[in-house]
């Protein structure tokens, strides 16, 4: 081979390598400002701000503020009602009310997660320098749960940023071939409905976007161990004492309280109003549980909801489990004296 063919050969492969780079830079460019545009575009619906918690995102602590973390999953996110009518979004009112110094309320809640994600939840936002952890929930732990969704993105794992183009796009994709009905979607998968040609494009155009979104996750997340992506899940063993049923969130409790207490945050676990006898026998058996691992420690507190709302209430209550703005009001002017002392 000449010495000029070889130097042809070397400009073709590295026209082709930087075609390939600014392909992939445009890529992300153009998805970024598309995945910026939708956290605008659906602030007020979804509330998830670019950091993937609901609400306004919080600038740097001021002098004599306090935070609190709330977490647990769709009631505490606030599912069906708008951000500003969610229990973490009345509560901090209530205590700028009745505190007299800046107080923020963090509404880390997300929906279906459930216990085993807190520690990770707790880690990934730290950076808040949150005072307080609230713990609200139950529901989403009558089965075992090990959702982490927000870990699920490597790019929110690596800078912090969680897109929404994958959510909206998957779940509008959903809406358009199942007739708007979600739930079937995501429970039955069973087709309601024929969409036609103009529907089948506009969904086959969401979920390429969505595979873009997604082989670029894929490229992020190269060189990224397993041990990174998922902490081995204690909860099980931990929790033994609370049966079979419930050892996986009895565990997973404990090792978020635990997590709190070496950092020297108070923790309130609040129990969320009963809904069944499933969510009883729960209750029954991890209460005594976190009482003999914490009952005599100054720093975490129970509080009991359970016979605060009656869920079958339409006015308190829209589908039997998630709050109306009324219900989230009442739940936060429940919490509050039990968090107004973490304030003094």
């Amino acid at each position: 081979m000449t010495a000029e063919s070889i130097s042809s050969t070397k400009k073709k492969w590295a026209f082709a390598l930087a075609a390939i780079i600014l392909s992939g830079a445009a890529s992300v460019a153009a998805l970024t400002a598309v995945d910026v545009y939708l956290h605008q575009k659906y602030s007020d619906m979804v509330g998830l701000n670019i950091w993937g918690y609901r609400g306004p995102s919080i600038g740097r602590k001021q002098a004599n503020e306090w935070r609190l973390a709330m977490l647990g999953g769709s009631t505490t996110f606030g599912f069906g009602v708008h951000w500003t009518q969610s229990v973490p979004a009345y509560l901090e009112a209530r205590l700028r009310a009745a505190g007299g110094r800046p107080i923020t309320v963090v509404n880390l809640g997300y929906n279906n997660e459930g216990a085993h994600s807190y520690k990770f939840t707790l880690e990934d936002y730290r950076y808040l320098d949150y005072d307080a952890v609230l713990l609200y929930s139950g529901y989403n732990d009558l089965n075992a749960n090990t959702m982490v969704f927000r870990r699920d993105s490597v790019i929110f794992r690596t800078t912090g940023y969680l897109p929404l183009l994958p959510l909206i796009a998957s779940e509008k994709a959903m809406a358009i071939r199942y007739g708007g009905r979600l739930e079937d979607a995501y429970r039955e998968r069973k087709t309601t409905f024929t969409p036609n040609l103009a529907q089948r494009a506009s969904a086959s155009a969401l979920e390429a976007a969505l595979h873009v979104s997604e082989a670029l996750d894929r490229q992020f997340s190269s060189g990224v161990s397993d041990a990174q992506l998922r902490i081995e899940d204690e909860g099980a063993s931990l929790g033994r004492e609370c049966g079979e049923t419930f050892a996986h969130y009895c565990g997973e409790m404990y090792l978020t309280i635990r997590a709190s207490l070496d950092r020297g945050l108070p923790v309130i676990v609040a129990t969320q109003p009963r809904i069944n006898e499933n969510h009883t026998a729960q209750e029954s058996v991890s209460r005594p549980f976190l009482d003999r691992k914490f009952g005599t420690n100054p720093k975490v507190l129970f509080v009991d909801l359970s016979n605060l709302i009656d869920l079958s209430d339409r006015s308190l209550c829209w589908d039997g489990m998630h709050l109306t703005a009324r219900g989230n009001q009442m739940v936060a002017e429940a919490l509050a004296p039990h968090v107004l002392p973490l304030l003094k």
